[in-house]
């Protein structure tokens, strides 16, 4: 008998019947019927010629388990039966009902099958214990890999002893003569042992399919950096873990032999799902990390030039070049902040981006007609929108990138000072007396004392003692209430994380890892509401209290302009139901 061919439509059964050139399930109309085998009567698996895939002897077998003791390995050959079982068979011809499992096979003398038979004798004959075929098998069967029972293969029979002369069953129990005797006191066993061994970090590293990592050594020192880095930051099992098994997915993938480690082979394995963030900062407190990543700023402002025609992209970048690095030839000028290039770029991109829609390839093309024409009427958008233009088109002037300045000799105005107003008492009583400590503790540094939010966020530990904070410029005395929140927050933040060594005096689950700071919209989240607003409305109770502006200067830390501005909105109109308690009493917890 030949091989028949496969089927020409799926590639992956044979023909079903000579010369057809279809399986029987892509063949048409069977209409997925299963066609029973006419050798065993299976259905569900035909394969050709009318037999299923166990009858045919061409067909490809993959391991099943035995028919008797149900071990897993065996093939068609010797009819799906280890080579134990066959030879259990020859030994005790015919067929019976076990005892323990009921089924119709080849028993011994004892009426137990090879499975359970096996059972019994690994559970009392090697202990010397009489068999008891039911005992032996009521708490479950153990299971072995087919045709593993040669003494070659690992076993090995006591030397006094004679299996095959066994002691008769004891059964039922009342009459074996060592019923009363006392049980021989046994070594407690090992348990279920692993059929292969797991590594909790190497396996879950070779998963990725990078293999293990070139240098055992590099590999070893670290994984000891770590572990040394997480005990003195107190971090948990799991941050831990999933650390050292990124650095270790890390060299296997980068092929690290040693130090140093790019930043941007780090940055990759976040397409593979893997966390960067802690395995940065082992890898910094260590020396070992070599930062070859482009700065933010410009792979921000790279994305904000998506979509503009080349040649006004060319100017904008020479543009961002003076700006973020300063210009050392006429015009010079000096770096300016980030802050003041994101401001800048965000206000004037949607006028560049309309310009570029009108048709407009390069900013040669724009005129003083055109700069009037996107310009707000008043306020702060036309200041601000203004001031923005201005600093692209006076650069590209002074480089000789320009012919003309468009914004020449155009009056934008100035900023707008905004009138600070209050916030419902009722929102900053249920911040200061809120379950979270962190909340609390927050409500109390901002919007009872005044600290800027960028003042909370860098307050370190050592700051806040003997009943003071101490910052920089000035020294806030606690009053019993406000102390007693950062108190219970202090409390809270020793029982949550006890290891953590973070300076800082605010953390949360991500900071508390590291050393670093948290950052202002987590005030704002954990409040409920903007952290300057709250700090503008407690300079603002301070100063509707009748507080002189040298009290307010000194406390809050403001200039005299500011305390100035401050005092003037006392007769705004819009305060007028504003409370003239004091400061104080907007926190205070109703009767």
């Amino acid at each position: 008998m030949t091989a028949p061919p496969m089927c020409q439509g799926c590639s992956r059964r044979p023909e079903a019947y000579r010369k057809r050139g279809w399986c029987y399930d892509c063949k048409p109309g069977s209409k997925g019927r299963p066609l029973p085998c006419r050798r065993c009567g299976r259905d569900g698996d035909y394969w050709s010629s009318g037999l299923c895939r166990l009858c045919h002897p061409l067909a490809p077998q993959a391991p099943d388990s035995c028919r008797d003791c149900l071990a897993w390995g065996v093939t068609r050959l010797r009819g799906r039966l280890c080579l134990a079982c066959t030879a259990w068979r020859y030994a005790h011809p015919g067929a019976g009902e076990c005892i323990c499992c009921h089924r119709e096979l080849a028993v011994n003398q004892h009426q137990a099958c090879r499975l359970c038979w096996a059972q019994t004798f690994t559970r009392q004959a090697q202990l010397g214990l009489p068999r008891d075929v039911l005992s032996a098998n009521q708490a479950g069967q153990q299971l072995w890999f087919a045709n593993m029972t040669n003494p070659r293969n690992g076993y090995r029979p006591h030397p006094r002893r004679d299996y095959r002369r066994p002691r008769d069953q004891r059964h039922p129990v009342e009459e074996d003569p060592t019923a009363g005797e006392p049980a021989a006191p046994t070594a407690p066993g090992p348990g279920q042992l692993d059929l292969f061994a797991y590594h909790p970090i190497e396996d879950p590293a070779r998963r990725y399919g990078f293999g293990d990592p070139p240098s055992s050594r590099f590999a070893a020192l670290l994984d000891q950096l770590t572990l040394e880095h997480a005990a003195r930051y107190g971090w948990t099992t799991r941050q831990t873990k999933e650390t050292r098994i990124t650095l270790r997915v890390l060299q296997a993938r980068s092929r690290l032999y040693g130090p140093p480690v790019r930043a941007t082979d780090v940055q990759q394995l976040i397409e593979d799902g893997l966390r960067v963030r802690l395995p940065m900062a082992v890898l910094t407190e260590a020396d070992l990390l070599f930062d070859d990543r482009p700065p933010r700023l410009v792979t921000w402002f790279t994305r904000q030039l998506h979509g503009l025609p080349e040649a006004m992209a060319s100017e904008l970048q020479t543009w961002f070049e003076v700006l973020h690095h300063g210009s050392t030839v006429p015009p010079r000028s000096h770096p300016r902040s980030e802050g003041t290039i994101r401001t800048r770029t965000l206000w004037a991109m949607p006028t560049l981006r309309a310009w570029a829609a009108d048709g407009h390839h390069s900013l040669r093309e724009i005129t003083r007609s055109d700069i009037l024409a996107v310009l707000p009427g008043e306020g702060t958008p036309r200041a601000t929108l203004g001031a923005a233009l201005r600093s692209i088109f006076t650069t590209l002037k002074g480089h000789r990138l320009l012919f003309v300045n468009p914004t020449a000799r155009i009056r934008v105005g100035t900023l707008e000072r905004r009138t600070p107003m209050p916030i419902a008492t009722a929102a900053i009583r249920a911040a200061f007396d809120s379950d979270d400590p962190a909340t609390a503790a927050i409500t109390t540094l901002i919007g009872i004392h005044g600290l800027r939010p960028r003042e909370a966020c860098a307050l370190h530990l050592f700051e806040v003692r003997d009943n003071r904070i101490t910052l920089p410029d000035r020294s806030i005395l606690l009053a019993p209430a406000t102390k007693a929140r950062l108190d219970r927050y202090l409390a809270y933040r020793r029982e949550r994380w006890p290891g953590c060594i973070n300076p800082h005096f605010l953390i949360h689950a991500r900071s508390a890892a590291t050393p670093e700071q948290v950052r202002v919209p987590w005030l704002t989240d954990k409040l409920g509401m903007s952290a300057d607003a709250l700090r503008q409305d407690r300079i603002l109770a301070e100063a509707n209290a009748g507080s002189d502006l040298r009290r307010i200067c000194d406390f809050f830390g403001v200039t005299i302009e500011t305390a100035e501005h401050y005092a003037r909105t006392v007769s705004h109109p819009d305060l007028d139901a504003f409370t003239t308690d004091p400061a104080g009493s907007r926190t205070d917890t109703p009767q």
